[in-house]
């Protein structure tokens, strides 16, 4: 059986493997989590403001038990450290979020890169393979049925420069596509496109 490479992953030190897009992301989710912040304190700051200017106060009256007597406080102060405690925790839910998502839209990308890269240096055996099964099953299987696709046309290519080689036809363009092909990998052993994997170690197991 074929040695298998069995790959030692760090994903804390290779978290960022499309970091422009990833860094980017993050922004946009950490931004409209801002603003939604930014537009709740608003509105709540302009009812405020509303009674403020009817009535020239807002406050609530709390039954002071120490001294049982019912004691006035400003209801703006009962709001802010809530307001302030769910502006952190909603910073920090955004945040992870945006971490969390632009790691699920970076690994497919680079996963596509690196399978076109390998069909260009002529590893037709490439094959694309996602975690999400059910949410990316479309992509990759169409990429592999063209993969294949491309893998059977030079196979078959392949087969008749062979034929007429052996027919004794020679002619320097038929030697240079049968050069071209004879580096291809075109066998059937699959080879699946890895995820980033920085300071990652190899070592061969048996298959």
């Amino acid at each position: 059986m074929p040695n298998k490479t069995k790959f030692v992953r760090k994903p804390v030190g290779n978290f960022f493997i499309k970091k422009s897009l990833q860094i980017g992301l993050i922004f946009k989710v950490m931004t409209a989590a801002v603003l939604s912040l930014v537009a709740t304190a608003a509105s709540l700051l302009l009812v405020y403001w509303l009674y403020w200017v009817k009535y020239n106060s807002i406050a609530i009256y709390i039954w002071n038990q120490d001294n049982n007597n019912l004691q006035k406080e400003s209801i703006l102060f009962l709001i802010l450290p809530t307001l302030l405690i769910s502006a952190a925790v909603g910073l920090v839910v955004a945040f992870g979020i945006g971490l969390y998502a632009s790691r699920k839209f970076a690994v497919p990308i680079y996963k596509i890169e690196q399978w076109t890269s390998m069909l260009l240096r002529g590893q037709m055996t490439a094959v694309l393979k996602f975690r999400e099964q059910e949410e990316m099953k479309d992509l990759s299987q169409r990429c592999n049925e063209l993969g294949t696709h491309i893998r059977s046309t030079l196979l078959d290519i392949k087969g008749k420069v062979k034929a007429m080689q052996e027919a004794g036809i020679k002619s320097p363009e038929l030697e240079s596509i049968a050069s071209k092909l004879g580096s291809m990998e075109l066998s059937n052993q699959p080879i699946e496109v890895q995820e980033p994997s920085k300071n990652q170690e190899a070592e061969p197991v048996a298959g």
